[in-house]
């Protein structure tokens, strides 16, 4: 089932994909941050980190007792330019300082491109998938770019929800020596 409009609409009985652009992709991101409970798990797998609304959201929903993990491009490389780091480095060590555990993607040259957040709750057994294109920065998420996304919410037990589960675990423990 296919839902549009207001990011907060879908009720989680079945697998239900939205589309979101612009500031709705943003609505979507903190409103899953904001509304996780403890013990609730959320992966974050992003190439652009610094959008402060997100960033303040992870931090709180982390000191409520939320799960959060978060992987980072090094934004040591782009587009075949070498970088000095800006934003995630800076963003990487506030939310460290936070208690936030951030783990960088091995890059060697190549770029962790990644625009993915996935939340699992062991209480509702529902999972929240948001991906696309859109980075978490201000430019992607307050209706200066044009930018897509999608949130998929369904059951945990889902096959699609299980392969964004197997992706972040991969990436989060570098299985296979992954670069």
């Amino acid at each position: 089932q296919i839902i549009t409009g207001n990011p907060k609409a879908l009720q989680p009985m079945q697998a239900q994909l939205q589309i979101l652009t612009e500031s709705k992709i943003r609505d979507a991101l903190l409103n899953s941050v904001q509304s996780a409970q403890p013990n609730d798990q959320i992966d974050i797998a992003v190439f652009y980190l610094s959008h402060r609304g997100i960033i303040n959201a992870i931090k709180q929903a982390h000191q409520r007792g939320v799960i959060i993990r978060v992987v980072l491009d090094p934004n040591e490389d782009a587009f075949g330019r070498k970088k000095n780091g800006i934003p995630n480095r800076q963003v990487a060590m506030e939310l460290n300082t936070a208690g936030v555990p951030v783990r960088w993607c091995n890059t060697n040259g190549e770029q962790c491109h990644s625009k993915i957040l996935l939340k699992t709750s062991p209480k509702t057994a529902q999972s929240e998938l948001i991906l696309g294109s859109a980075n978490y920065t201000r430019r992607n998420l307050d209706n200066l770019n044009l930018e897509t996304n999608v949130r998929y919410v369904a059951p945990t037990n889902d096959p699609t929800i299980q392969d964004a589960k197997a992706y972040m675990q991969r990436v989060w423990n570098n299985e296979n020596g992954q670069h």
